[in-house]
């Protein structure tokens, strides 16, 4: 199985329909995904026509002819990202995705919307803007594949608090070394403070602030092993800029200070 992908961000957007807009029949020279959020239309492709609706979406393939058309009672609105790159047919295929069969469910309706906002800011940034729309396509696609491979997640809304908690733990793995914001993470992901808090209860048994600083200190042991990292050293490293808080929050996940967790464990 190929594990280089190369993929090569292209461009991103979303529509609302006028009734009866339609697209094609034409062909792209690139892979594009589409995530209906409300209303419905039509795929055609390969001689088939397929009815999709909100919360379906469906891949219009490279060089391959697709006619899509908007419903003329309830038009779709419709997100989509497109991308080129090396065995991403092989990366389909573990959803069941081709050109005979193009279309998928998903839930929430509204997953992509987070990622929209995402590539959007991405857009705006004055600096690596392509190293970071790059970078946020991986994750998409990783994500989507998760979500579509997950256990019972079409259709089933209970199954989406897994997907908010799962990335907000991501976030917090990639981030616990910088000023994490509870706040601002929950905005990322695209829902309430509160909810996400209510959510990380429920799954995780913890907070989501609870969660960050047992992280943090579970890192911070795995470096205690460095021996030519001093203890403030170790503090900024997880996050901490005051070596004394980093102490004190030390002491309070693992009993000990992080001085006599050096002597008695490491």
């Amino acid at each position: 199985m190929c594990e280089h992908y190369d993929l090569v961000y292209y461009y991103h957007g979303k529509q609302f329909c006028e009734a009866g807009y339609s697209w094609g029949p034409g062909v792209k020279d690139h892979y594009k995904i589409l995530f209906i959020h409300e209303g419905k239309g039509t795929y055609q492709i390969n001689g088939k026509t397929y009815d999709l609706k909100k919360g379906q979406g469906f891949m219009v393939f490279p060089n391959t002819i697709c006619h899509m058309k908007a419903d003329l009672q309830d038009p779709w609105v419709y997100s989509w990202i497109a991308f080129q790159g090396t065995c991403v047919d092989g990366l389909l295929e573990q959803v069941h995705l081709s050109k005979t069969a193009p279309s998928f469910s998903y839930a929430p309706a509204n997953w992509f919307e987070p990622w929209l906002e995402q590539f959007n800011d991405a857009g705006e940034l004055e600096k690596n803007s392509g190293l970071v729309v790059h970078s946020l396509l991986y994750r998409l696609i990783s994500d989507w594949i998760d979500m579509l491979t997950a256990p019972n997640q079409i259709g089933y809304l209970p199954k989406a608090k897994d997907v908010y908690v799962r990335k907000a733990i991501d976030y917090i793995k990639m981030n616990y070394y910088t000023k994490v914001s509870i706040t601002e993470l929950a905005r990322l992901i695209g829902i309430d403070r509160i909810y996400l808090s209510a959510l990380f209860k429920e799954v995780v048994n913890q907070s989501p602030q609870t969660y960050l600083l047992h992280y943090r200190m579970d890192k911070a042991c795995d470096l205690m092993n460095n021996q030519q990292l001093s203890v403030s050293d170790i503090s900024h490293s997880v996050g901490y800029s005051d070596p004394l808080l980093f102490s004190k929050m030390f002491k309070k996940v693992k009993g000990i200070s992080p001085s006599h967790y050096r002597k008695e464990i490491v």
